[in-house]
């Protein structure tokens, strides 16, 4: 049987701050905060601009219209055609926006707050925020947003750890849990992870026992097969079995600034900012070795043969194929 090869097959300019790549369908949507967005179709390798926004920090794309989020205007703009249709000026400063159940999710900073925005730009519903909260996870189509910097100095700042917006709930702290950043979801259950000491939590009824350890600075986990994956930017990609509740590592002396799993399951992706590499994993094995340009930020996985891996020093998205 032919072995499947990963190589290189184009790269893109994408300015000089650019931290995070968004997927909306086809699209790989990459803001330069200094002003520019790209959108870069991921199978035909068409690439647009658009520069009439001042501080974009992300964008979504619904399959006709894309959404961009201005930091400096405060502003939602809704584009078509490099054209901007309709703007929505909000309170605060938007720093991260999702296309979910065909809605938006948008968290703002000054002052700390979500936003759930239908795609005529109405806003069904804004809620405060008690501490700063930049980011927006899902497990399906269930929302959940982190409240990461809940404590300061040794003091905690709220009971809470997540908020779930579609059902005007959350998630509240029984275990004194700092800095929580990223979850998932296996046969019900939520698992979650925090950043600073990389530890993994399991949610139960008024419980909250840590199950794993995944390093530290862990900042994602993915699910991958039968296992919970995090990496490490002290190094490391740990594996956690939620069958034999084992933990393994694997690089575990090279850092780790992102991971991402192809759809299919198959492939584990995990790139190093500090090695320029980006590393291929089957199982619990290097399957193969590219070398990046410099320092790779962000690796994703928008289709089973394509890979995404973002370089912020050399200011270049990569798109790498899967040949079979």
């Amino acid at each position: 049987m032919a072995e499947d090869v990963f190589l290189e097959i184009s790269n893109f300019d994408i300015g000089k701050r650019a931290f995070h790549i968004d997927l909306g369908r086809n699209y790989a949507i990459v803001a330069d905060y200094d002003g520019k967005v790209s959108f870069i179709d991921v199978f035909t390798l068409e690439k647009t601009e658009f520069t009439d926004s001042v501080i974009p920090m992300g964008g979504v794309y619904d399959g006709e219209f894309f959404y961009v989020i201005d930091n400096y205007k405060r502003e939602v703009l809704k584009i078509k055609g490099n054209t901007i249709v309709r703007k929505l000026l909000l309170e605060a400063k938007p720093v991260n926006i999702k296309l979910i159940n065909n809605d938006l999710y948008v968290v703002t900073t000054d002052p700390y707050k979500f936003y759930l925005i239908d795609r005529n730009m109405f806003i069904k519903k804004s809620v405060e925020l008690p501490v700063h909260s930049p980011l927006i996870r899902n497990v399906g189509t269930q929302v959940f947003i982190p409240l990461f910097e809940n404590y300061k100095n040794n003091v905690r700042l709220t009971e809470l750890l997540f908020m779930i917006p579609n059902q005007n709930s959350y998630i509240i702290n029984y275990n004194n849990i700092t800095y929580p950043i990223d979850l998932v979801g296996y046969q019900g259950i939520i698992y979650f992870v925090t950043y600073f000491e990389g530890n993994l939590y399991k949610n139960e009824f008024k419980n909250q026992p840590k199950v794993a350890q995944f390093g530290k600075y862990t900042t994602e986990i993915e699910l991958y097969r039968n296992y919970i994956v995090g990496s490490s930017l002290m190094g490391g990609v740990y594996y956690y079995d939620l069958t034999s509740n084992q933990t393994t590592v694997v690089l575990d002396e090279i850092p780790i600034s992102d991971i991402a799993v192809s759809p299919d399951n198959e492939y584990l992706y995990a790139v190093s900012h500090i090695e320029n590499k980006l590393y291929v994993i089957k199982d619990k094995e290097v399957y193969q070795e590219l070398d990046t340009k410099k320092y790779p930020i962000d690796v994703e996985a928008p289709d089973n043969n394509i890979v995404l891996v973002l370089c912020t020093d050399s200011e270049e998205l990569m798109v790498i194929r899967r040949f079979e």
